[in-house]
């Protein structure tokens, strides 16, 4: 296994594990602060009744879990959604730290490549957030 494969691999593992766990950490938040029986797991009850309720709670952009991050006490699914983002953002930042270990290893033609495909990906983040 060469080095940049070293380092790729332990990105992407320990991003997913770290992301996991952050994902964990709010759901049992959200867990604990609403009750089985509560209004949070109701909600398919409500639909198959009919009945018109608060919408859960979703974010729709970094700025509501930037905002439910500041909130105290700390909104649960703000916790969860931070551990998506990472998800998200672990093959990004594997493919960006893969630049400068192809150009170490003089490898400009992977590295040109690893650029490329992180333009890519970056640009599709933001471009799929503007719609």
């Amino acid at each position: 296994m060469t080095a940049v494969e070293r380092l790729v691999s332990r990105i992407l593992w320990w991003g997913g594990v770290a992301s996991i766990a952050l994902m964990l950490i709010g759901l049992a938040g959200y867990a604990a602060r609403v009750d089985i029986r509560g209004d949070g797991f109701q909600i398919p009850r409500r639909v198959e009744r009919g009945q018109a309720g608060p919408p859960p709670n979703v974010f729709t952009s970094v700025r509501q879990v930037i905002d439910g991050l500041r909130h105290r006490p700390i909104d649960a699914l703000a916790i969860t959604a931070v551990g998506l983002l990472a998800l998200l953002g672990t093959p990004v930042v594997a493919v960006v730290a893969a630049i400068p270990a192809f150009l170490a290893q003089g490898d400009r033609r992977y590295a040109l490549i690893s650029t490329f495909l992180a333009l890519a990906l970056i640009g599709s983040l933001l471009l799929g957030g503007a719609g």
